[in-house]
């Protein structure tokens, strides 16, 4: 039997316009993915070592319906565009709030509902999922995903702007959306990439997104999550690295009640790097988990992974993070950190750093620490005249903001630093 989300999930499977109906490799995809999803007793394993610490039976106990399309000419308010964007209202896309006129020669960046028959051909990726497992959202993902981008960057273009990306939740009634987009950047290419979730929305959403960065090409990517406190995000990110590729990752988590971010790094071509920044700042009852694993599958590939949390009141972090060095990838440099502070003795963060080396020829350092706020900085700080709120918030801002600093556009760091600080002054 299953439970009552899976069940309403299944109920909708056949909805009318989904991107790509009436293809026939698209309605054969999501008819597999609706007849897996239909062997599921529940979203997930709750006994799987990866859900030990985050529990969804909360969120499987409602019968979610799927979200339907808002009014585009409804008012939202979105930051100022930094360059070209897409935007999807509850997981449909909103073509009158997206700018597409800027867009450089050589970048194909169109919506999941702009695909033509070649497109699914060509990124037959989109359509890809591993059945035969106990974990029912990747199947849900495809059946029903509404929303989702496909970027394709060409060989050797050099995108200076950022690439926007926008999920804006409405519905105050919570309902549930599911997104699914594929990432290529082609040999030399260069492109800043900015994923951000926005708006008092309620219910469930699932993001799922493959990333391809081929040789010698530089990802920049920035995910920046401050949706509203009544939505359960669920989210999966594979990125794959090519021999001299670049990536240099920010992630911030700020809102929702639940979010969990399986993420998936592989170093596949020698002189790969991938640095790696997450802060997370959470208040009342939010819980925030990630799974990072990240995998150096070849020799001479280095990673860096620095992870900031703050927990407020009676919220829960839970950083584990998993660096494998396979066999053979001798040469491999690997750094792995999580430094965390605890603003209330209810709170929680579990910080797991793992490392394992199967070479002999590397170099490889993890360490974590769970702590308050230094007590003799407290005290200077107030000793020359700051409240104590605002002391607080101060050696918070700083502990967070060491590893955003380095975000390469101005007036994204600019955006994250705002968006940052905010947070830290509404904690408890």
């Amino acid at each position: 039997m299953s439970t009552a989300l899976l069940a309403a999930a299944l109920q909708q499977t056949a909805t009318p316009g989904l991107p790509g109906a009436g293809i026939a490799r698209v309605d054969a995809a999501r008819a597999a993915a609706r007849a897996a999803l239909a062997q599921q007793s529940a979203l997930v394993d709750a006994r799987a070592e990866p859900w030990r610490y985050t529990s969804l039976r909360a969120l499987e106990a409602q019968a979610l319906p799927l979200a339907s399309a808002a009014d585009d000419a409804k008012v939202v308010e979105l930051p100022p565009a930094l360059g070209p964007r897409l935007v999807f209202i509850d997981g449909h896309y909103a073509p009158r709030h997206s700018q597409l006129a800027d867009l450089p020669v050589g970048v194909n960046f169109k919506p999941l509902s702009a695909l033509r028959a070649e497109d699914w051909q060509v990124h037959a990726a989109l359509l890809q999922f591993v059945g035969g497992g106990s974990d029912a959202l990747e199947p849900l993902n495809l059946a029903l995903a509404s929303a989702g981008v496909l970027l394709d960057v060409q060989p050797g273009v050099v995108v200076d702007a950022p690439i926007e990306v926008i999920y804006f939740g409405v519905f105050a009634n919570p309902c549930a959306w599911h997104a699914r987009s594929r990432v290529l950047l082609g040999e030399g290419a260069r492109v800043i990439l900015l994923e951000r979730q926005l708006g008092p929305g309620a219910g469930l959403a699932t993001l799922h997104t493959e990333y391809h960065v081929h040789a010698d090409a530089r990802l920049d990517l920035v995910q920046m999550q401050e949706a509203g406190a009544a939505l359960s995000l669920l989210r999966t990110s594979t990125l794959m690295l090519a021999a001299r590729a670049t990536l240099r990752m920010h992630a911030l988590d700020l809102g929702a009640a639940l979010t969990r971010h399986a993420l998936g790094v592989r170093l596949r071509g020698t002189q790969a790097r991938a640095e790696l920044r997450h802060v997370v700042a959470l208040d009342r009852r939010q819980h925030a988990d990630l799974q990072m694993d990240l995998r150096h599958e070849v020799g001479e590939t280095s990673s860096d992974v620095r992870c900031r949390a703050v927990a407020a009141a009676r919220s829960r972090a839970v950083l584990q993070g998993a660096i494998t060095i396979a066999a053979g990838a001798d040469g491999s440099d690997a750094a792995l950190s999580t430094h965390n502070l605890l603003l209330s003795d209810q709170a929680e963060i579990d910080a797991r750093p793992v490392m394992e080396i199967h070479a002999d020829e590397v170099r490889a350092a993890h360490g974590a620490s769970v702590g308050q706020l230094d007590a003799t900085m407290l005290f200077y700080l107030r000793a020359r005249g700051l409240p104590e709120a605002e002391a607080r918030a101060l050696l918070t801002a700083a502990h967070c903001r060491a590893v955003l600093d380095d975000i390469v556009h101005a007036d994204l760091r600019t955006a994250a630093m705002q968006a940052l600080d905010a947070r830290i002054q509404s904690l408890r």
